[in-house]
């Protein structure tokens, strides 16, 4: 017998937005969320309302800031990430009675999991859709803005589409194909791009208020400059919520997947999962089970294995929500191929706060972050210099969109391995003069929805301050006492600085990529400050392998029956070895696009091949 649920139911890429540019998602502060939205104990490794980490061991500054074992990369603390596990987790065996029925099972009650949960429902599924966290919205809250390149009505009212008006998916495909070197899925591109614009009107209908020109959904002129955005997204997600609640979606938070049920003809047939993280439940799913509870940004043993580059390179992810990797393990434990090996999206202002005993993940928007972005010295371990990337908006509005993750790649990639910013104490003097753009403004008391930043951070010195005291940001009397504390060889820094200082006294910068005279400042002036920097880690591109239905493909280049997947817990549609960065090429549409478009691709396709297709 079963239990019901009786509760209610042909362009370079520098080239790109010259006319006009569609801007990414995930790019905004990060919500405070209630600490009953946690799934782990307060005051523990992984309790996202703490600063820090309790007793944690972590090796001496300067060996944890220099290099790693060999002499070169960056070694990973890994009581400092949430979760440390790459074994696949195998499904269980049909039970001889199930807790609950429905037709399609969501994984994740994030910008992905809300839309595949109430379009899967308004195509007439009975739907149970299931979340760690205690509300709803995930990473997607944290967002500002949603990266569509066409095919929208409000863009179609401005003749606005990339790479030309009207608007064409093959075009857009062609110029990704281009851009990732064809090593992509094109079927998967084409989905996206043709599908893309359409997510956004249905969303519209399920009443999404979007606004063209501002926030979300974003077109911007040339010569335009974006205005600083905070948490436009949550608007979105609460709508949804709404959307699935009125079309009978039964949402179960606190509520952690366990593992996936399949029966004996390999198919998948249900869900266990943790109900009020207690005893097991499992759900039986008619038609399909959809994983859309994220990547695994956040766990170790995951990156090293599947993103080397980023395990490496990266310095801290700001995905504060979770993505650590329970959907991808549970498709690996099903057989799923994997797609997208070592490739990932980051943005700059990576601070490396895991390395003094601190959490891997971090507020986006923490004051430290928009310091670590500014045009400071910048070198690697060997003193070498290196460029940095100007977001001011200029004469093309998308190099300074790029520059946000060019930056993260110079960052994470350096010959020299593993890169530092140094400034001294006039840095708040400097500030006002570098005139960054986008997210390297600072955080100040007349920004748009102020109220959604944690309020500790409303001033960002407070981020800074933080950083400081836990000696992220090292704060010393001597640069010779600073060289050493970052784990530099004696001579590197201050080398390095004097020949800076040398520059910044002549007024022009011999480096081969210069910086304007306006922002030499020479280093004189104790205390002296210096920070481990790399990428922000905020997308795996890495994940398990789905075909243009969204569903997943197993290692043996077969359909695995009845389970479907959407970004980031899928690979997405990049080949190997790609981790550029760029808030919109490193997800083609930036990832909280990916994520709506996705989660609606998902909910359609398992109704239609599931559903309506066994009737």
């Amino acid at each position: 017998m079963s239990k019901h649920d009786s509760e209610a139911r042909g362009i370079t890429r520098r080239g790109f937005l010259s006319a006009a540019c569609a801007v990414v998602g995930t790019t905004a502060a990060t919500a405070a969320m209630p600490a009953a939205a946690l799934a782990v104990e307060q005051g523990v490794i992984g309790d996202w309302t703490a600063d820090g980490s309790k007793n944690v061991a972590v090796p001496d500054s300067a060996a944890t800031n220099a290099s790693g074992s060999d002499g070169t990369y960056r070694e990973h603390n890994a009581a400092a990430f949430p979760a440390n596990d790459a074994t696949p987790i195998a499904p269980r065996a049909v039970p001889e009675t199930w807790d609950y029925e429905c037709d399609v099972c969501v994984v994740g009650a994030g910008g992905g999991g809300l839309n595949a949960a109430a379009r899967a429902a308004e195509l007439g599924a009975d739907v149970i859709c299931v979340e760690a966290l205690g509300l709803h919205g995930g990473n997607a809250q944290s967002a500002g803005m949603c990266g569509i390149l066409g095919g929208y009505s409000g863009q179609n009212k401005k003749h606005f589409a990339f790479p030309s008006y009207p608007f064409d998916a093959q075009a857009l495909t062609d110029w990704a194909m281009d851009e990732y070197h064809y090593a992509a899925d094109p079927k998967l591109i084409y989905k996206i791009a043709s599908e893309g614009g359409k997510s956004l009107d249905w969303m519209a209908d399920c009443g999404v208020r979007w606004r063209l020109g501002e926030v979300p959904v974003y077109v911007a002129p040339k010569n335009a400059t974006l205005d600083h955005h905070v948490l436009k997204m949550k608007d979105a997600t609460d709508a949804m919520f709404a959307f699935g609640q009125r079309n009978g979606v039964r949402y179960k938070f606190q509520c952690p997947a366990m593992a996936l049920v399949r029966d004996d003809s390999g198919r998948i047939v249900g869900l266990v999962a943790r109900e009020d993280f207690g005893r097991e439940v499992y759900i039986h799913a008619k038609g399909a089970v959809i994983l859309t509870a994220g990547g695994f940004c956040n766990n170790k043993a995951l990156l090293e294995k599947y993103i080397p580059t980023a395990a490496m390179g990266c310095a801290s992810s700001y995905l504060v929500g979770g993505e650590t990797g329970e959907c991808f393990r549970m498709g690996l434990g099903a057989g799923a191929d994997v797609s997208g090996f070592n490739s990932s999206a980051s943005f700059d202002g990576g601070v490396d706060w895991q390395a003094e005993g601190g959490q891997w993940a971090r507020f986006l928007y923490d004051g430290m972050t928009q310091l670590s972005r500014q045009p400071w010295l910048t070198i690697d371990r060997c003193g070498n210099r290196l460029r940095y990337m100007d977001s001011r908006v200029a004469e093309d509005g998308a190099n300074a969109i790029y520059a946000l993750g060019d930056l993260a790649t110079i960052q994470m990639t350096p010959p020299g391995h593993r890169s530092y910013i140094i400034f001294d104490a006039d840095y708040e003097d400097h500030l006002a003069g570098f005139a960054q753009e986008h997210c390297r403004k600072l955080i100040t008391p007349d920004l748009e929805q102020i109220d959604k930043v944690p309020e500790h951070y409303r001033d960002w010195h407070h981020g800074v301050q933080d950083a400081i005291d836990a000696d992220v940001l090292k704060r010393r009397d001597t640069l010779e006492e600073l060289e050493a504390d970052l784990g530099f060889a004696p001579g590197v820094l201050t080398s390095a600085v004097a020949k800076w200082n040398e520059c910044c006294e002549r007024g022009e910068d011999d480096f081969m990529y210069p910086m304007p005279p306006e922002w030499l400042h020479a280093i004189v002036k104790p205390p002296f400050y210096g920070c481990r920097i790399g990428g922000n880690l905020y997308g795996t591109k890495a994940g398990l392998l789905i075909n243009d239905q969204m569903q997943v493909v197993g290692t043996n280049g077969l359909v695995v029956p009845g389970l479907y997947a959407g970004w980031h817990t899928a690979g997405g549609a990049c080949g190997e070895n790609s981790y550029i960065g760029d808030p919109i090429l490193g997800s083609l549409m930036g990832d909280v696009g990916l994520a709506f478009c996705g989660g609606y691709l998902c909910g359609t396709s398992a109704v239609e091949h599931e559903l309506q297709g066994a009737k």
